[in-house]
């Protein structure tokens, strides 16, 4: 499938104009949580939940993003707001 398929099939653009997946739960994700494309997932997948980054500040709101679908995302922030003077980003009510 060429890059140009894959994309109009399961990906738009979100309103920051980077590529989603069209579906969540990923397409690509079986009952058994395992991935049916795994050995050539694309870059973003390979890094996600993208918590491993030097500049963590850069991604900030890839990471409020995540909080919503990735439980392991979520643990790590709740885990940051307890280390004394670290700001862990939070979503506000009004986002």
């Amino acid at each position: 499938m060429k890059t140009v398929e894959f994309e109009e099939q399961y990906l738009r653009k979100d309103s920051s104009g980077d590529f989603v997946l069209k579906s969540v739960p990923c397409t690509f994700l079986g009952e058994d949580n395992k991935c049916y494309i795994y050995d050539v997932r694309p870059k973003a997948c390979r890094e996600f939940p993208h918590t491993d980054r030097r500049k963590q500040t850069q991604i900030l709101d890839y990471t409020l993003k995540n909080i919503e679908v990735c439980p392991a995302v979520y643990e790590i922030v709740e885990k940051l707001k307890k280390v004394p003077g670290v700001t862990a980003p939070s979503k506000s009510k009004g986002r």
